[in-house]
């Protein structure tokens, strides 16, 4: 019998290809939105954002800032490094934006591989700190939902990830034993720590293998190297 009945898998970065599904995106509304006139090209434009998009997230998971300062803001502060101050198209490119992004399709190598593979084997469910609109869409677009149970968004529990709040609802609305539950997750900060926070088995999805420093219990670079362990 496996060691584990339950897999907990993070969505965004892990499964759904986010980085790929986000530039053809941002892309598309760069062109619609005729941004040429503020930004040398797309290229600048997405280097501009993403630190802006970044720092503002971080914010959000710490309940600084609300999830309309995140959506907007991200946008309108990109915009004004162009000189362009319109709060109303910044908003309306951040709806376009959300929307839109959840529609694309794109997987990480090998995951469709590697679920029908474990979905025979395990309990699977999805936990993530993404909106309660987009996520579950992206299961349903791009051909995941057959494999998950459970969609944990962090908007409908309550608490983000990594607190210990948002694992110990996911664990026990399963009612999953947490030493027969394993998380499968790409960011150290929110997947790793808040295993480590609940007293939960995990493994670093790594697949640029960016060096750290912290102590993970198993790394991977391709998820292919699931099939070999699980």
């Amino acid at each position: 019998m496996p060691k584990y009945q339950h897999l907990f898998f993070d969505l965004d970065h892990t499964l759904w290809d986010f980085a790929t599904n986000e530039q053809l995106t941002l892309k598309s509304l760069f062109q619609r939105y005729q941004l040429d006139k503020y930004f040398s090209d797309f290229k600048a434009f997405f280097a501009t954002y993403q630190p802006i998009n970044n720092s503002l997230w971080l914010q959000y998971r710490n309940n600084h800032i609300t999830k309309k300062q995140l959506n907007t803001g991200r946008f309108h502060q990109t915009f004004l490094t162009g000189g362009l101050d319109n709060e109303t198209m910044a908003t309306n490119f951040a709806g376009d934006f959300i929307r839109e992004n959840a529609l694309q399709t794109t997987l990480m190598p090998h995951t469709l591989e590697v679920l029908d593979y474990l979905k025979p084997r395990y309990h699977m469910h999805i936990i993530t700190n993404g909106f309660v609109e987009t996520q579950q869409l992206k299961l349903d677009e791009s051909g995941l939902s057959p494999y998950f149970e459970r969609l944990f968004v962090s908007e409908r529990v309550g608490a983000q990830k990594p607190r210990r709040a948002f694992f110990e609802y996911a664990i026990k609305s399963c009612n999953a034993r947490k030493k027969e539950s394993l998380v499968i997750g790409d960011s150290l900060d929110a997947d790793i720590q808040g295993a480590k926070n609940f007293g939960l088995d995990h493994v670093f999805f790594n697949p640029a293998q960016i060096a750290h420093n912290e102590t993970v219990q198993k790394e991977i670079s391709s998820l292919r190297e699931l099939i070999d362990w699980l």
